[in-house]
């Protein structure tokens, strides 16, 4: 899933244990006072859409995950898939069908007269309308199609208006159903656990379409005190969750998602506040963070650790390949051996980074994975040359100035497209231009193909290289510039890759599956539709007041067990 279009998100959880009233400016704090024990976020950019079927970035999917949820979650400690609304299953001898029971007594939240217990028919809904011809659904080929059985038959036959049947979905009884497959099943099960996949209410839906805020999650969203940049959440009494001894979950009273203008002014947040988690602290303002606040991290116990470890992510730019001059394809590799991505982690990020991104897409996560017999691009300025000459553009002669747009609300984007402008430059005499806008405006260019290159990257929305090779699947793109095409937002087509891909996507085993990703990711890296720039490790400051919380590779956060717990702080002398 995109990670805002991969500004490194800052996620920053601000924990209040008196009232709201204390949040930054711009905020609807006054009217939502939210309890005793408050988790605030916050994020830098504005979510287009929460709606499960609609979600495109992490942003909006750490919001929907909270209400929302689907029949399967992820437990954040291993990645393990483990119950949700259906508290079993079973998967078929031949790997092909799985059959699910939902749990007893599951309610949606009590919300614009939603009624009645969760029921198989709900998920019937839920998948038909994941299968469903309209602009707000952007999930259909992540979670159904070429997945279920009869999920693009029914997507045709709901183009041309036609009333049809779902025939892999079939109900047993009110609270058991089987989904046939057309591959894995852990592959679906992990991707089921993903908030796009979330049962959606059929009442909520009928009264307010994609508007609708109903779901089956842990937390429900306060509309009144709710806008664009402000997410008020508060506990859903009548989630299903308990813990060993029976307490219900969530054990906090709520969740505060405030949208701020940059990474600075989070970070001010987080000096000047009582907030206790960030997520990606940016590499330039580490130092100083740990320098002011010294005796958080040395008291005893200390308030603050520092955490870093590699994640299952992605940064890259990617080529509007459909268009000159980037239809050329030893331009797209020239401009590859051209840039030194070590020199980006050094100077740039000041070494926050897992390592350059060398080897292709897929991080060097996946211990099954050989990512690193991959052939990449790393820096050759006399192959670059080369291969601009026989591009036609010697020393970089008639090529025009080149647009680059990147994302807003973190200075490091400016300052990793500034480096990319001067490497270029010099290395290869070619000029370019950058523009820094709001997210949603770059992910709408980006999608008319209206730009030469565009700032982009990946966080795993299940722990699979598919996730990651599934951004350049081209068998679903169409010429028709009115339909959305994702996650393939540059209509990249190769047919070769597409084979292997889908081999890779229908084995019904994680090393089989391996080995075609392999052939079809070393096909990706020679067109070179993309710049692979670096693998994700990001810094996190963590309040140690904040238990039961776990970071992960996939930055999915679960907050259904944290506990808020305090201690006074002895310093060291």
């Amino acid at each position: 899933m995109r990670i805002s279009l991969f500004t490194p998100i800052l996620l920053t959880l601000v924990l209040f244990l008196e009232s709201c009233k204390s949040g930054g400016s711009g905020s609807n704090s006054d009217d939502f006072a939210g309890g005793e024990k408050v988790v605030r976020i916050a994020e830098v950019i504005i979510p287009v859409s929460i709606f499960p079927h609609r979600i495109t970035n992490v942003v909006e999917g750490l919001i929907a995950s909270q209400i929302h949820e689907g029949l399967v979650r992820i437990n954040p400690v291993d990645l393990s898939i483990v119950p949700g609304l259906a508290e079993k299953w079973e998967i078929n001898p031949d790997g092909k069908t799985i059959t699910f029971h939902l749990r007893k007594g599951l309610k949606f939240q009590n919300k614009d007269g939603v009624e009645g217990n969760i029921t198989s028919k709900d998920v019937k809904f839920t998948f038909e309308l994941l299968c469903t011809d309209r602009p707000g659904n952007v999930q259909f080929e992540t979670v159904c199609k070429d997945r279920i059985v009869g999920a693009n038959e029914y997507f045709q036959a709901n183009i041309k208006g036609q009333k049809t049947q779902l025939k892999g979905l079939k109900i047993i009884d009110e609270l058991t159903f089987s989904i046939e497959l057309l591959n894995s099943p852990n592959i679906f099960l992990e991707i089921l656990a993903n908030p796009v996949a979330s049962i959606i209410s059929e009442q909520g839906y009928k009264l307010k379409k994609e508007d609708t805020k109903v779901g089956a999650g842990p937390f429900v969203l306060d509309e009144k005190s709710s806008t664009k940049t402000h997410f008020a959440l508060y506990k859903n009494v009548n989630y299903y969750g308990k813990d060993k001894a029976g307490k219900s979950l969530p054990y906090i009273d709520s969740v505060i998602i405030d949208i701020v203008s940059s990474t600075e002014v989070a970070l001010q947040r987080f000096q000047h506040g009582n907030i206790d988690f960030i997520g990606s602290v940016p590499s330039n303002q580490l130092r100083q963070v740990v320098e002011e606040n010294i005796k958080s991290f040395k008291g005893n116990p200390a308030l603050f650790i520092l955490d870093q470890r590699p994640e299952m992510g992605t940064s890259y730019y990617v080529f509007n390949v459909n268009h000159p001059p980037f239809n050329n394809i030893k331009l797209r590799q020239a401009i590859n051996y051209g840039i030194d991505r070590a020199k980006i982690i050094d100077r740039v990020l000041n070494g926050q980074a897992y390592g350059p991104a060398i080897n292709g897409i897929v991080p060097p996560t996946f211990d099954f994975y050989k990512s690193y017999s991959i052939k990449g691009y790393d820096l050759d300025i006399e192959k670059a040359k080369k291969l601009l000459a026989e591009a036609g553009y010697p020393n970089g002669k008639g090529l025009a100035e080149i647009q680059l747009i990147v994302n807003s609300g973190n200075s490091r984007n400016n300052t990793v497209a500034g480096e990319i402008q001067k490497q270029l430059k010099n290395n290869l005499n070619i000029n370019i231009t950058f523009e820094s806008l709001p997210n949603p405006e770059k992910f709408a260019l980006q999608l008319k193909g209206k730009g030469d290159i565009f700032r982009d990257g990946w966080v795993a929305d299940y722990p699979s290289p598919e996730s990651f090779l599934s951004i350049f699947y081209g068998e679903p793109v169409t010429n028709d510039t009115t339909r959305m095409s994702y996650p393939n937002t540059i209509k990249y087509k190769n047919s070769e890759y597409d084979k292997y891909y889908k081999k890779g996507r229908d084995a019904l085993n994680r090393d089989t599956a391996a080995i075609y990703f392999l052939k079809a990711e070393q096909i990706l890296m020679n067109d070179a539709p993309l710049i692979p720039l670096w693998y994700e490790s990001n810094c996190r400051l963590i309040k140690t007041r904040l238990k039961n919380f776990h970071v992960n590779p996939i930055r999915y956060f679960d907050f259904t067990q944290v506990i808020i717990e305090d201690k006074k702080v002895e310093e060291k002398k």
